[in-house]
């Protein structure tokens, strides 16, 4: 599938590459309580594992953008 890097802003190019480049998975503060971890892109405590609901959508609207899923609306 192709990307369209000219679908997204300078900035949106540059978040979604630091979002891509991060792990699936945070790390485990001993603060927080066994079921929780922290989301590897903003570092806000999440319950399980994984990426926060925020960035998982930002990341899905970015990706889709990039595959020219969607299109923004002037």
């Amino acid at each position: 599938m192709k990307l369209h890097w000219d679908n997204l802003t300078w900035e949106e190019r540059a978040e979604y590459m630091r979002m891509k480049m991060k792990p699936a998975y945070g790390g485990r503060s001993s603060y927080l309580p066994d079921d929780c971890s922290e989301c590897p892109v903003c570092e806000q405590p999440t319950l399980g594992s994984g990426w926060c609901r925020y960035c998982l959508d930002r990341f899905i609207q970015l990706d889709d953008k990039l595959r020219g899923k969607i299109t923004e609306s002037k």
